[in-house]
Parts: structure tokens; C-alpha cells; sequence
């Protein structure tokens, strides 16, 4: 399933690598995600089962928001687009 949302990210305009070959939003939203899947204990694929309950836990108002807020809220943005990408 990484993979799959890996390209729908590219595929949405979000960039793999910065003009000077760094790791751009795409590696940092694929983190993001890969980080509240290990918090939550869920595989990508639970996750996505799961995306409408746990998302807005790291969202603003969430229990989880101070790590939504995490690498300039990667994590929170990831979870978002993951979110986007499933529906």
C-alpha cells in the first residue's frame, strides 16, 4: 500500500526530491504516516480501515495534536492526504 500511495502522491503534484536532491513531501508525508501507524500499533493496511477515526486525533482539537504538529506538521498533513488518498 506504500507504494500505491507513494505514486498517488507524485501523481498529485508532490514532490520526491527538493531542487538540490533532498527528500521533499513526499518522503515527509510517507513518514508522517509511517510514524502514527507504529504510535497507533496498525499496519498501512489498518490504518486505512481506520484512517476516519485516527486522523482527527492528530488534527488541532485531537488527543494526539502536539505530534500532528510534528516535522512541520508532516504528520498531520500525511495523515490528510492518506485520508484523501483511501476515499
Amino acid at each position: 500500500m506504500i507504494k500505491n500511495f507513494k505514486t498517488w502522491l507524485i501523481n498529485n503534484g508532490y514532490a520526491l526530491f527538493t531542487k538540490n536532491n533532498q527528500p521533499s513531501t513526499v518522503y515527509d508525508y510517507l513518514l508522517g504516516v509511517q510514524y502514527v501507524c507504529k504510535w497507533e500499533n496498525e499496519t498501512m493496511d489498518e490504518l486505512a480501515e481506520s484512517i476516519s477515526e485516527i486522523y482527527p486525533k492528530y488534527c488541532d482539537m485531537g488527543e494526539h495534536s502536539i505530534r500532528g504538529r510534528m516535522k512541520s506538521r508532516a504528520v498531520r498533513c500525511g495523515l490528510k492526504q492518506f485520508n484523501k488518498f483511501i476515499h
